[in-house]
C-alpha cells in the first residue's frame, strides 16, 4: 500500500487521540465567565472535518458537564515544504452554560 494512503488513512483515526480536552486553561471574560479553547486535527477533507467537529462537541460537553455556546470556530491548515496542506486543526472557543461552576480539573 502506498505510504501516502496509509498516512491519509491514519489521520482521521488518530484525530480522536489528538484532541486536547485534558489540558484546557480557561480565559476569563469581563463578566467573570470562562472561555475554553478546544482543538482537534483532521486531514482537510469535509468528512474528517465533520468527524473532528463531532469529537469537539463530545469534548465540550464533557468539559462543561452541561450545554455550551460555540463562540468561534477556525480551521488552521498545516503546510508541508512545497506548500501543500497536509492536515488541519479545527479550533473551537466555547463558553459553558449552566450553573456557572467550574468544571472539575
Amino acid at each position: 500500500m502506498n505510504p501516502l494512503k496509509i498516512f491519509l488513512f491514519l489521520i482521521p483515526v488518530l484525530t480522536g487521540c489528538a484532541s486536547t480536552a485534558g489540558d484546557h486553561e480557561p480565559v476569563r471574560t469581563e463578566d467573570g465567565s470562562s472561555v475554553y479553547s478546544l482543538t482537534s486535527l483532521y486531514d482537510g477533507n469535509p468528512e474528517s472535518r465533520q468527524q473532528a467537529a463531532e469529537w469537539l462537541d463530545i469534548d465540550a460537553r464533557n468539559l462543561c458537564l452541561s450545554e455550551y455556546t460555540l463562540i468561534s470556530e477556525e480551521s488552521v491548515p498545516t503546510f508541508n515544504q512545497i506548500g501543500a496542506v497536509i492536515s488541519s486543526r479545527l479550533v473551537w472557543e466555547i463558553k459553558c452554560q449552566g450553573t456557572g461552576e467550574e468544571p472539575p480539573p
